[in-house]
């Protein structure tokens, strides 16, 4: 299955947690609802009916409709983006099945699963901390769209084709991946 990159009109991603893609036949009906303009095509794949052969698009943008929340929703993976994948006790950089949710303030003393009291932490770290008060290495905040967007820019992303890549203004190469 091969997907599409959604741009929004001001040729910016919609997401990038997650990438804001849409499989190709959504595209397709985009397209002839006339709601987007394609940038991109897929240069070596066409989808074939009785009467036409049509040219799969790789990244489309929205004509119009479409504006960013200021926060994002609170997730986990959301998260551990904010924090760089980096235990908040220990400082080092981890795979996100090697991570958890720590409270700052621990549930046992009132504390809250949301962005100012969770920060990411290793499961060593984690359970170590228990449910004492123990301060992290940097305060958890509730960051906004583009705090999290920069934050995914400096990690490595998979695409689905290199034509994504100019739209990402990512720091780090791509890892490129073909779904198809």
């Amino acid at each position: 299955m091969a997907h599409t990159l959604v741009l929004g009109p001001d040729y910016q991603p919609l997401s990038y947690i997650p990438l804001s893609a849409v499989h190709w036949q959504q595209a397709i009906k985009l397209l002839f609802l006339d709601k987007v303009h394609v940038l991109e095509w897929y240069d070596d794949w066409n989808v074939h009916s009785q009467k036409t052969i049509m040219r799969v698009p790789s990244v489309i943008a929205l004509k119009s409709g479409y504006t960013k929340r200021k926060t994002k929703t609170f997730s986990r993976t959301n998260l551990y983006i904010r924090d760089m994948f980096q235990c908040q006790y220990c400082g080092d950089t981890f795979a996100p099945a090697q991570l958890t949710i720590d409270h700052v303030v621990p549930k046992s003393m009132g504390g809250k699963t949301e962005w100012d009291n969770c920060v990411s932490a290793c499961k060593p770290c984690n359970w170590a901390k228990s449910d004492r008060l123990i301060k992290p290495k940097r305060s958890p905040f509730t960051p906004d769209y583009y705090q999290l967007a920069n934050s995914i820019r400096k990690t490595q992303i998979r695409i689905n084709h290199p034509s994504w890549a100019q739209y990402l203004n990512l720091e780090q190469e791509p890892v490129v991946i073909n779904q198809r």
